[in-house]
């Protein structure tokens, strides 16, 4: 989680000292290192591919791959009934990906999460129906650069993931594994190329919207930012961490009305998303609305009594009720 600080009449993304005597905001963004490791429970995938006349496609290559790290991969292949299933997901977005010979390959992103199965279904149509561009062999580039990743050497993996793309620049899966790993380098101008070649090839992915808006947001560009993240929310209106972003963004671009309605969808999304209740605490506290702010600080307190803001929050509760007598 990085830590937003006012800064110069700005919520800059490091993680610096905070400013006790003013307001501080916070954002959840999820930048994937080397040796990453998730150890909670785990979600899973359930899927049904047909074709145009709605008949299920057996022998359907799926693959799985993290949004978040992008060497984690998983292979399925879908039954007589045209299903697939794939447990022992941790929670995240999941890039997946349909293929079978004679068809065009299909492409979706999925938000996987601890409540069930996330559902999906695809429609693939034959390839004499549509334009298929013929994808290049990379196995050998992938395999390398995935390597290197694993291991930390980023500016190899950087390297190896331009060959790839030199020989498949349709894939969009690979540009967005290039701009996680210029992100891990620090290469935050690369890393915005990177992330706007996979819009430009998939329009709807969550994920590149998201660290594209990331990305703005350190560079202080906080309407372009609020841009991204509100057609993320809009792609993925379930997601909570999206509403909650865009609030961020918001109130930096000094709209705290649009930021106070993010939260509350945010917490619509998911009734115990804490951070929106402190969020919200601190606009409720800006209006004067001082009976909602305390609630919304003893509703974060409840939630996440163990956060770093949660010695603020339980100065502010006695501070408001000392001002109420």
């Amino acid at each position: 989680m990085f830590e937003k600080v006012l800064n110069s009449g700005y919520y800059v993304f490091d993680r610096r000292r905070i400013g006790m005597k003013k307001a501080v905001l916070w954002i959840t963004f999820f930048f994937m290192f080397s040796g990453f490791v998730y150890s909670g429970p785990y979600g899973s995938i359930k899927g049904k591919i047909h074709d145009a006349a709605k008949n299920p496609l057996e022998g359907v290559q799926v693959t799985i791959t993290s949004m978040e790290y992008p060497t984690e991969q998983h292979f399925v292949k879908t039954n007589n009934k045209g299903e697939f299933i794939q447990i022992g997901l941790s929670p995240a977005y999941y890039q997946v990906k349909c293929e079978k010979e004679g068809y065009g390959s299909v492409i979706k992103e999925i938000r996987v999460t601890l409540q069930g199965f996330s559902e999906v279904e695809f429609e693939m149509i034959l390839a004499k129906e549509v334009r298929v561009e013929k994808e290049v062999v990379v196995d050998k580039e992938l395999r390398l650069a995935n390597k290197f990743f694993q291991e930390g050497n980023f500016e190899a993996a950087l390297e190896n993931y331009k060959l790839a793309i030199a020989k498949n620049p349709s894939d969009s899966n690979l540009y967005y594994n290039l701009g996680i790993t210029a992100l891990c380098l620090e290469k935050l101008e690369e890393a915005l190329e990177a992330f706007k070649k996979v819009l430009e090839l998939q329009p709807q992915s969550f994920s590149a919207l998201q660290k594209l808006g990331e990305l703005y947001g350190k560079k202080r560009d906080f309407q372009t930012a609020s841009q991204y993240f509100a057609k993320a929310a809009a792609i993925s209106s379930n997601d909570p961490e999206a509403y909650y972003n865009l609030g961020v963004s918001l109130l930096n671009t000094g709209d705290p009305k649009g930021a106070q309605d993010a939260f509350q969808k945010s917490i619509a999304c998911q009734e115990n998303y804490a951070d929106s209740y402190y969020q919200l605490a601190l606009l409720y506290l800006n209006q004067n609305k001082l009976d909602e702010a305390r609630k919304a600080f003893e509703k974060f307190l409840e939630l996440a009594p163990d956060d770093s803001k949660a010695g603020t929050a339980k100065n502010m509760v006695d501070f408001i009720k000392k001002q109420k007598g």
